[in-house]
């Protein structure tokens, strides 16, 4: 065999002598750190621990294995045997704590030699649900598990089809199969178990599940290409205020398909609104509305809705209905997003005559009173709605007197959402964020240094590895006019405490709490039953997945509204530009069942900064079970800068 053969089709299994009584009693083994450097050597991606039962000896073996293998291709896969009658999420999790969940191990779920018939497809993808917050790397199919069709070769039962795409969907190709046994099934003119295509049988089989068009519609959409190396890749939000953005990243943001259209469909409502409503147009003698983008970056927001001028004009086809001229202002902070629009205006048909550029921070842009926003249309949102100042930067263009006194925003309100995160690899990643310390203030008493800062302050993330364990809930909202604006006993700084009660499903139909729910999911869900020992044994919370809906203009005079969103509950399908924001705990909480958990959450500012605080309490029947500290006091590990 090549070393490519060695290294993409190849799975190790450690020797069951190096699991007995006498080789683990003092948590180590020659044989298993013999092997695993074999393993190393030949580049062989996983070695599988066996799924003996846990003791300490056998944590610390499997830690120290793990450190080992640190800084090599192979990694260590810990076997469960995945049978909902038997299977211990609860002893796994332990397992991998006294591990410090270290990053070099995961999972290979086992499914057993025979297909349980008396437990429903609904309890396995429950029980499944759940793994997938844990570093779930492999499945092994025993080939007993498989049925012979007609022609002699492997197949599986419906309900195995049924839970091996699920897999293939919820994992994607990251899941590595592995298909152990004897060769059993192959065409009678194979008859010898000997042959060399006996095991191919059953991997093209699973080619064959993998590209069904529901697998495939999942895997293989244009955003699951766009998305695949953002995969569980955290990144720090946005400083709007402080960054420009570059060329590239305006680029990409520009190819989203969902939200421009949007966009300029809202527009559109409010222009018929004022036309409606006798603000231009029609019998007013007033034909010119004033539009004004803020943050225009490189101009999509400009085109869309210029193009919803188009689109009204060219319904006047009546007498009564006069076409419109858009008066337009661009206003944009970033220097060179500046002269691409200058070039814009220059280029583009029309825009010479109705488009001017300022080259201004909202909050501080002047406008003649002619020029002042019928309507006023920004993207500033964030992944929690808020999260990069979109109330201070719009209340800032308000205040500054961009607006007409009945003028309208796009979006009109924005609502950000909350949901516990089951997610081993996420709370790996955020770790992975530490550094070392550089000056001896760092510390506690000091500015906080590696794990403290990294493990507060919030990512962007496409979360992939991941459950989401409830359906998530509202936390809050900001109105744009904003109403409070000249109240001094009001202001854009927010608590919330949500709770989250005892969910035996474990948030199925929320997935990894990234695209649209899914009810079919949920709806299989609860056809499941209780199984003794496994379903409600509880499940770890990780962190917390913040996401927004944002309601771009709900029209005054026609039954018409326009959203974006990326809350799983109203999912905007085919809108790629906005990831989950994820608030990892310093240290995860288990939630047992028949507890709450109530998430507590700050939006505080100071006038120089923003900044977001963060914990989580478990209760059960009003007793406090478990709490985390709060996190990111007084924005000490993460702000951002106004």
């Amino acid at each position: 065999m090549s070393s490519s053969e060695w290294s993409n089709s190849v799975v190790g299994v450690l020797s069951p002598s190096a699991f007995s009584p006498s080789a683990l009693s003092l948590g180590s083994s020659p044989t298993v750190q013999s092997e695993v450097e074999w393993a190393m050597h030949m580049g062989i991606p996983a070695v599988v621990f066996p799924a003996v039962p846990a003791s300490p000896n056998f944590a610390r073996l499997l830690h120290s294995t793990a450190l080992l293998v640190s800084g090599s291709s192979t990694s260590i896969w810990l076997d469960v045997n995945f049978e909902p009658k038997e299977a211990c999420y609860g002893g796994v999790q332990s397992i991998l704590s006294s591990c410090d969940n270290a990053s070099t191990i995961g999972l290979n779920l086992r499914f057993p030699e025979q297909e349980t018939s008396s437990v429903t497809i609904a309890t396995v993808l429950v029980h499944l649900n759940r793994f997938f917050g844990l570093p779930v790397k492999g499945v092994t199919l025993p080939t007993s598990i498989f049925l012979t069709n007609k022609k002699g070769y492997p197949t599986l039962s419906k309900k195995m089809q049924v839970v091996i795409e699920w897999i293939m969907k919820r994992g994607g190709d990251k899941i590595r199969w592995v298909i152990e046994g004897e060769k059993k099934h192959f065409p009678a003119d194979e008859n010898s178990q000997n042959n060399t295509s006996g095991y191919l049988n059953y991997l093209q089989y699973l080619f064959h599940l993998r590209s069904r068009s529901d697998v495939t519609e999942v895997l293989d959409c244009e955003e699951a290409k766009a998305e695949s190396s953002y995969l569980d890749y955290l990144q720090a939000p946005l400083q709007p205020l402080a960054d420009n953005l570059e060329f590239g990243t305006y680029e990409t943001f520009e190819r989203d398909p969902v939200k421009y259209r949007n966009y300029e469909s809202a527009v559109l409502l409010a222009i018929r609104d004022g036309v409606n409503l006798q603000k231009w147009g029609g019998n007013t003698g007033n034909n010119v509305v004033n539009l004004m983008v803020v943050g225009a970056g490189r101009g999509p927001l400009v085109r869309a809705s210029l193009n919803a001028v188009k689109r009204y004009n060219s319904t006047c086809l009546s007498p009564n209905l006069q076409p419109l001229t858009p008066r337009m202002l661009a206003v944009e902070k970033n220097p060179s997003a500046v002269i691409f629009l200058h070039s814009l205006v220059a280029l583009e048909p029309g825009w010479k005559e109705v488009v001017r550029v300022i080259s201004s921070d909202m909050r501080e842009a002047v406008v003649a009173e002619e020029e002042k926003a019928d309507i006023v249309v920004s993207e500033l949102l964030g992944s929690f709605g808020d999260n990069e100042l979109s109330p201070e930067c719009l209340d800032g263009a308000e205040k500054s007197g961009l607006m007409k006194p009945d003028a309208v925003s796009i979006p009109t309100n924005y609502i950000s959402y909350i949901a516990p995160l089951s997610s081993t690899k996420l709370h790996q990643e955020a770790k992975a964020q530490s550094y070392s310390a550089t000056d001896g203030t760092h510390g506690p008493m000091g500015q906080p240094f590696g794990y403290l800062r990294a493990m507060e302050t919030p990512y962007v993330v496409r979360s992939h590895a991941a459950t989401q364990t409830h359906i998530e809930k509202e936390c809050f909202t900001y109105v744009h006019p904003n109403p409070d604006l000249n109240d001094p006993a009001k202001s854009n700084s927010r608590f919330v405490r949500v709770e989250f009660e005892s969910d035996e499903k474990y948030g199925m139909g929320n997935g990894c709490g990234y695209g649209l729910y899914n009810q079919q999911d949920a709806k299989l869900a609860e056809a499941s039953e209780k199984v003794e020992g496994e379903v409600g044994s509880g499940i770890t919370i990780h962190g917390l997945t913040g996401s927004f809906d944002s309601l771009l203009y709900k029209s005054q005079t026609e039954n018409f509204e326009e959203h974006i969103s990326i809350a799983p509950q109203t999912f905007s399908v085919g809108m790629f530009s906005w990831f989950p924001l994820f608030f990892p705990l310093r240290d995860p909480v288990f939630l047992p069942p028949g507890c709450t958990a109530g998430v507590n959450i700050w939006r505080l500012g100071d006038g120089k900064k923003i900044w977001y605080e963060w914990s989580v309490d478990i209760m059960k029947e009003g007793s406090l079970v478990s709490s985390t500290p709060v996190h990111n006091p007084n924005g000490r590990s993460y702000q951002v800068g106004l």
